[in-house]
Order: structure tokens, then sequence, then C-alpha cells
């Protein structure tokens, strides 16, 4: 975890989340790039007027990012951790897509809204765009305002129908070994036993976890699969959610569910979203 990419649009939302990551990587030195993406409209578009607003916009944005830094001074005045800032005309999620492959990004931190401030799906518009757009890193998402605490139990979702190897399973490990956290792996219960492939997935993936303190949960399907997984985080009072965001994977079958749509499955704890290509 050497480069860590947060955006932020100042709000106090945003830098509990980067408070939060640097609590969390405080055992190695990384590199937090800090970046707002500020992109104007106006429908007088070529005109003074526009050129004004971009030029107020852009002003803005690095004097925003200028508090940020010394807002940072102010509270790790020791840390081990370097801080850049980066302010980027366009779009949030296009600029995101090409600041993490020019830093050679590791892991995108934000934070989420959730559905108090935001009718959304699943989590907070942006959050669910970057997880759904961002396929070269992992996506750690933070509720808002989340006070830190070392997390202890960590819960990784699977349906087993994929392969696992070292570099995906690099985020969960990293922390987890950082932590001495135990990590929970979580199953829906949707058939009777495990087909063949399923049984070689999970003897791989067990065989990654022997460093660890780990345990397997099969859970009830309830009305949802949202529905399943919030019972059991709140059950064992898990501090951090996994998942691996694969193509047509688990995950964004549950982001589809209308009754997510509806109740917005406002998370109180953060969630790692691990892409692949697979």
């Amino acid at each position: 975890m050497e480069n860590i990419l947060m955006p932020t649009d100042f709000s106090n939302n945003a830098y509990s989340a980067l408070f939060y990551a640097v609590k969390l990587l405080k055992g190695q030195a990384s590199n937090f790039h800090l970046l707002n993406a500020y992109d104007e409209y106006t429908p007088l578009r070529g005109t003074l007027v526009e050129k004004n607003r971009a030029n107020q916009l852009k002003a803005e944005s690095i004097d925003g990012l200028q508090q940020i830094m010394h807002r940072i001074k102010l509270d790790f005045p020791k840390t081990k951790h370097t801080f850049r800032s980066i302010s980027h005309h366009g779009a949030l999620i296009p600029v995101l897509i090409e600041e993490v492959e020019a830093r050679q990004i590791d892991l995108v931190v934000m934070g989420n809204s959730g559905c108090s401030e935001v009718e959304a799906i699943f989590l907070g518009s942006n959050a669910l765009d970057t997880i759904s757009s961002i396929k070269q890193c992992p996506v750690l998402t933070i509720p808002k305002e989340l006070d830190f605490k070392p997390p202890k139990e960590i819960a990784f979702v699977t349906d087993y129908h994929h392969s696992y190897d070292a570099e995906l399973l690099q985020p969960l490990l990293f922390i987890a070994k950082q932590y001495r956290a135990k990590i929970s792996l979580m199953h829906i219960h949707e058939e009777e036993v495990l087909d063949e492939t399923q049984e070689k997935n999970k003897s791989v993936l067990l065989k990654y976890l022997l460093p660890f303190e780990y345990k397997i949960y099969w859970m009830p399907l309830f009305k949802t699969k949202a529905n399943s997984i919030q019972t059991f985080l709140d059950e064992l009072d898990i501090d951090i959610l996994t998942m691996v965001n694969y193509e047509h994977s688990f995950l964004k079958k549950v982001s589809r569910e209308p009754v997510v749509k509806r109740m917005a499955f406002d998370l109180d704890i953060p969630f790692l979203i691990i892409p692949t290509n697979d």
C-alpha cells in the first residue's frame, strides 16, 4: 500500500475518510495523493463567463487543498506518511481513472455519505460510480465521519465461484496481518453442498488464510442477499467488510437488488472492494 489516492470535496466526510486511512496505514510509510476534481458547468460555453467560472473553481480547489495540507500537519505532526495535493480539472470518475494509472495507485479511499444524504443505490453515488469504474486497484469506502478503531474482525463475503491468488487477496491479508485481525468467511446458503469448482476455490482460499485466525460461516438467504450480509455484520460485530468485484459477481447482483435501492444498504463500517478482470 505505497500509493493512496484520496478524492476530496473538502467536506467533513471526506476529511474523516482521510483521517481513518492515515490511522489504518500507520504501520508503514505511504504516499497520500489528495485529489480535488473540479468541473465547471455553464450554458454559455466559450464565453468570458465560463472562463471566469473556471478560474474561480481552480482557485477554490487549490485553496481547499492547501487548507487540508495545513490541517494534516496539525493532526499528524509525526506521521511517516507523505502528502501531495492534486487539483485536476474534469469530472470525478474520468479524473480518478487517469490519476490511478498515472501515479500507480495501490488503493483509492473515499468517504461514503450513504442513504441519509443521497437517494442512492447501495452506497453514495460517487462511491458506487468509483467502485464500478476503478478496475486497477481496490477501493475502500469509509462511512460518514467514522471514528477509527483498530480492525479486529474482517468479513470476507464469497460464493466460492471464482479462483483466488496472492495478488487478489493482498489488500485483505495486508490489513489482517497489520492488526492481527480475525477473518470471517461468509457464504450465503443458496445450495445444499458446494460443487466441485466451489470446493476447489475454497481449498485454495483456505491455504492463503493458514497464517491467520479465521472461521467459516454459512448464512441463510433472507429476503435479499443484502439483508443476509447486514445481519451477519451486525451479529459478529464486524469492523471491515471485504468483497471481490468480479464482472458477473455476487457484489453486482447485490447492488442491483431492488430492495437495496430502496433501503440503500447504509453500511456503518468500512467496505473494501477488490476488483478483478475475471
